[in-house]
């Protein structure tokens, strides 16, 4: 795994991960490094808790907290312009473990049967504020690309995506719970709901893996003519949620939906060594959302259970005038679906 993240740019690594990376370099010893975290993420923990109102969040008598689930998801790529995508990998098996303490949550899982498809993932939610980091390995892509009309096929093993996703999300009300809906770190005692304010950073890493195609010289018109390049997206925005409890505590129902507007958006090809960066200027069509929905039920304050669903939708075009010279257009669909066991310690 280290491996795989060595070859990823370094300078695109996402901001949270840095911070704990640099904390970490500049500690002397590493038992000072890891009971500076401790206690801040216990001083985090007893303030955010302080502001909380009990009669709505409450939280449970452990620290540990473990999960192990068993999801599937599918991720589709599709462009047009001066030259169509048509990417999808299907839906993919993956199972995997997460670890939380204190609110930190760590999970990784990988795709049965496949190599060099995993899912590492770090999140953390307050009162107020929570971030989600996800990075996506994936050899599962397949379809066409076609360049100067002439459309070539795109097998399993022949794209590397490295997908690397922000999100951070502060939502209004602190009588709604995130941290209950998502990782169910928290008890929502009573039903509530809340605007939330968003911020996501999304950067993709394409590789060619020994496709001949990573050594065609075609001009980059959109996004996926090369498997060789590094796309980001920056969005902001704004939705609702809600946690529905009933059952005397035990049932919560989850759904929000928060559509984005991108505000920048980029790609640079790096082919022999030569690199050249595309600025998709501001004013176009670009936006994204992220829908959530989830049931969960707990029993006693140890265990667990959810079924949760997330689906992400991008959207990007230069204009409205398909037969207009150098309309492009950009759009993908991720979805995952996840039945996750939870226990605490």
């Amino acid at each position: 795994m280290f491996d795989i993240l060595t070859r990823l740019p370094m300078k695109r690594l996402l901001l949270a991960l840095c911070l704990l990376l640099s904390l970490a370099a500049q500690a002397q010893k590493r038992e000072n490094f890891f009971t500076d975290l401790n206690d801040f993420l216990e001083m985090r923990s007893a303030k955010n808790y302080a502001r909380q109102d009990t009669n709505y969040v409450a939280r449970y008598p452990y620290i540990w907290d473990t999960r192990t689930f068993y999801y599937v998801t599918s991720l589709h790529i599709k462009s047009e312009g001066a030259g169509d995508v048509d990417l999808y990998t299907g839906v993919s098996n993956r199972v995997g473990l997460s670890f939380g303490y204190r609110g930190l949550a760590l999970s990784y899982s990988f795709a049965l049967g496949r190599k060099l498809n995993f899912d590492f993932g770090l999140s953390s939610y307050g009162t107020h504020f929570g971030f989600e980091y996800n990075l996506r390995a994936t050899t599962s892509l397949q379809g066409t690309i076609a360049t100067s009309g002439m459309p070539e096929a795109i097998g399993n093993n022949e794209i590397t995506l490295f997908a690397s996703n922000l999100n951070l999300l502060y939502n209004l009300n602190p009588r709604f719970s995130y941290a209950a809906a998502m990782k169910q770190s928290r008890i929502q005692r009573k039903s509530a709901g809340s605007f939330i304010i968003a911020a996501s950073w999304t950067v993709w890493d394409v590789l060619g893996a020994g496709s001949d195609i990573i050594s065609r010289k075609t001009s980059i018109q959109t996004l996926l003519d090369q498997p060789n390049l590094l796309y980001d997206r920056i969005s902001i925005g704004a939705g609702y949620g809600y946690n529905l409890v009933f059952g005397k505590e035990h049932w919560l129902l989850h759904a929000s939906f928060i559509p984005m507007w991108t505000v920048y958006e980029s790609s640079l090809q790096s082919l022999e060594g030569v690199k050249t960066k595309t600025r998709h200027p501001m004013g176009h069509i670009a936006f994204m959302g992220t829908g959530r929905v989830g049931a969960y039920y707990r029993w006693g304050t140890r265990w667990s259970v959810g079924l949760s669903g997330i689906i992400n939708q991008m959207v990007s075009r230069n204009g409205v005038n398909r037969s207009k010279e150098g309309f492009t257009r950009f759009g993908t669909q991720d979805f995952q679906a996840r039945l996750q066991v939870g226990f605490r310690f």
